[in-house]
């Protein structure tokens, strides 16, 4: 009698990858990427031209910390409001009306990764052109080091999740790339309505810059100079302590914005195309 062979043991395969949200998102990302570069025009209008624009309204405050770095934080929430919000609304309509949502929804990623890894290649491409701007602002305009970069960080991360998720929920009404433009109009003026955003600091009277500053982007701006310069507006020195402490309230705004713009993206997200 022959005895059996031992059942051999699975192993890893690549195909074991495909189950895995993070390499799900690794391979949207890459394909996002590479979508990206082979359209010359979008990849101008969505990482050169801003980027662009942005070295040359922040130069001719070389040496203004104060200043300098206020401009940069604007300049900053412009370039979020645009790229991620107006962008990604435009890639989120057009990868519905392409199928390409759908398609991707028929296989193994959940929805939430199919979300994530759409969205991902444009908050990279984001977060890149600040890490760019900051350096040229340091290295070129003289500006100061950002003192707590980790607290900015965790800033950048909380604008784009909130400029993207509701970039979800505005393509839901936007039958095509071509739209966004329009669709997007009323929600890019209010986001850049923020006092420190598309107005500075002060131009606006004190009682109305209270009230817009628990827009999305009234936060996020205060977030990103107190990180930078470590200190509050009116110049008190802070600790890297103080700075948490000082920034708590701030953060806690944009962890409320960040749930209802998840909430708006999961009621009223499309995944099926417009027709008409």
């Amino acid at each position: 009698m022959t005895t059996p062979s031992p059942t051999p043991t699975p192993t890893a395969t690549s195909g074991d990858r495909a189950t895995r949200p993070l390499w799900q998102m690794a391979a949207m990302l890459k394909m996002e990427l590479l979508a990206l570069r082979r359209n010359w025009t979008a990849t101008a209008m969505s990482v050169v031209t801003p980027l662009m624009i942005a070295i040359l309204l922040v130069s001719e405050y070389g040496g203004q910390a104060v200043p300098g770095v206020r401009r940069v934080v604007s300049i900053t929430t412009l370039i979020m409001v645009f790229l991620v919000h107006h962008h990604l609304t435009t890639v989120y309509a057009a990868r519905r009306q392409e199928l390409v949502l759908k398609r991707l929804r028929a296989g193994l990623a959940s929805d939430r990764t199919i979300l994530l890894g759409t969205a991902s290649s444009t908050v990279a491409i984001f977060l890149a052109q600040f890490v760019v701007l900051a350096a040229y602002a340091v290295l070129v305009l003289g500006l100061p080091m950002p003192k707590n970069p980790l607290v900015m960080a965790v800033a950048l991360l909380f604008g784009s999740a909130i400029m993207a998720a509701f970039s979800a929920a505005l393509s839901a009404i936007t039958r095509s790339s071509e739209a966004a433009m329009l669709t997007t109009l009323p929600t890019v003026v209010i986001f850049l309505a923020t006092p420190g955003a598309l107005l500075p600091l002060g131009a606006l009277p004190e009682s109305l810059e209270r009230v817009l500053w628990f827009l999305p982007n009234g936060p996020f701006t205060e977030v990103m100079r107190v990180g930078w310069l470590a200190r509050t507006d009116e110049g008190q020195a802070l600790s890297f302590a103080g700075t948490l402490v000082e920034t708590l309230p701030s953060f806690g705004v944009l962890l409320a914005w960040l749930v209802v713009s998840l909430l708006v993206a999961g009621r009223y997200f499309r995944w099926e195309p417009r027709h008409g």
